[in-house]
């Protein structure tokens, strides 16, 4: 598989276009999602201490947010899983565990749009992360 190719359909946003980035993956739940990522990647990332994202736009409307770092140690304590990752990867399973969550939180509270929105989110990176380079370790951290 071509990996160069599949990655030009992630378009790293810059400048204004960052602006409208949250709101559109995460609808009018992007203020609580985005507290929600950083606060997910002080769980899983070993040696997290904040810092920039960098945001990434998939076709479809979707997209994923990548902690500006060379690397992550990452730790699942749910399922045991322990890697060192590239920080893009990290991100891809750091966004797609708020969609997960914040989609049962939307069902619970009875918010069908948000949850139709992050269920369709969910589903965009997961497609998109099937062709990742380091899918399997992807999948692997989620399951």
């Amino acid at each position: 598989m071509n990996t160069k190719a599949m990655h030009t359909e992630a378009v790293l946003l810059k400048g204004a276009q960052r602006l409208t980035f949250l709101p559109a993956l995460f609808g009018r739940d992007f203020v609580m999602s985005e507290s929600s990522v950083y606060g997910y990647a002080t769980k899983y990332i070993d040696n997290y201490q904040g810092g920039s994202w960098e945001f990434y736009r998939l076709p479809g409307g979707g997209g994923f947010m990548v902690p500006e770092m060379d690397s992550a140690f990452f730790s699942n304590p749910h399922n045991g899983f322990e890697c060192e990752l590239s920080a893009e990867a990290a991100g891809i399973i750091i966004t797609a565990l708020v969609l997960s969550h914040r989609t049962f939180v939307h069902h619970h509270h009875d918010q069908e749009e948000l949850c139709h929105l992050f269920c369709q989110r969910y589903g965009q990176l997961m497609a998109w992360a099937e062709t990742h380079f380091e899918a399997g370790y992807i999948f692997r951290a989620l399951d």
